[in-house]
């Protein structure tokens, strides 16, 4: 007689994510690639592309992405992680596009906004990323990231207090936010307030020394910022 109350074996697909979230992304790609083979899965496309993503292969999570939306034409999440991909392939519109339809699909979509946020900043439209943004905290009030695209979009404009009051909030909301902390310490230098940004540019220091170093041999100046690190940050979801 079968025991009922053995519990049921994990399927690939469960064992695929968690060797994924454990970042153990070799052994999970071959473990999607697994049930591709034999069952044509759909949902093991999108984990694969996915994975392909995080190991910064984008043509292979391009690929995969294209054909898992052929599947699942209304997969918000598929255009959105294709936004993605096409954002560090430095398809900034085409990403947007993309991010774009993942909205349409779902409006009430943070990580969307957020992203589309980021595209707008990377296109150097200012006001418009600053709106989605708006958008992605009037659906997830507590997202670090979002106060700091704000606080990025204020500090672009010149917004200088805004910046300040929005890179602010994301610091309260993640201590060892580095990015938040160095965009509050270039507001305060833009105006005049040495003290304030030399506090920030020591506690940035402090919490990331090797990112630190690395970004003072980038920039012998006091412009803390370009626009390949915020495409990074940006895109390394």
């Amino acid at each position: 007689m079968a025991d009922t109350n053995k519990k049921p074996q994990t399927t690939l697909i469960e064992k695929a994510w968690k060797k994924f979230f454990k970042k153990n992304y070799n052994d999970s790609q071959a473990v999607f690639t697994k049930i591709i083979e034999n069952e044509k899965n759909s949902d093991a496309l999108y984990g694969r592309a996915c994975v392909y993503f995080k190991m910064k292969e984008y043509e292979s999570s391009l690929h995969d992405l294209n054909q898992f939306l052929k599947k699942e034409p209304k997969s918000h999440k598929g255009f959105h992680l294709r936004g993605l991909v096409k954002g560090s392939l430095n398809n900034t519109n085409q990403a947007l596009s993309d991010i774009e339809k993942s909205i349409e699909i779902n409006p009430d979509y943070a990580d969307g906004y957020y992203d589309m946020g980021g595209c707008y900043l990377l296109l150097k439209e200012y006001q418009k990323a600053y709106d989605c943004f708006e958008r992605c905290l009037s659906r997830d009030n507590n997202s670090a990231k979002a106060w700091f695209g704000k606080g990025m979009a204020s500090l672009l404009k010149k917004e200088y207090n805004k910046a300040i009051e929005y890179f602010t909030i994301a610091i309260k909301l993640d201590k060892k936010f580095v990015l938040a902390i160095l965009g509050r310490c270039e507001a305060f230098n833009s105006i005049g307030k040495k003290k304030e940004a030399q506090k920030d540019f020591k506690k940035a220091k402090k919490l990331n020394p090797v990112f630190f170093e690395d970004e003072l041999n980038k920039q012998k100046n006091d412009d803390y910022y370009d626009e390949k690190e915020i495409e990074d940050f940006l895109f390394d979801d």
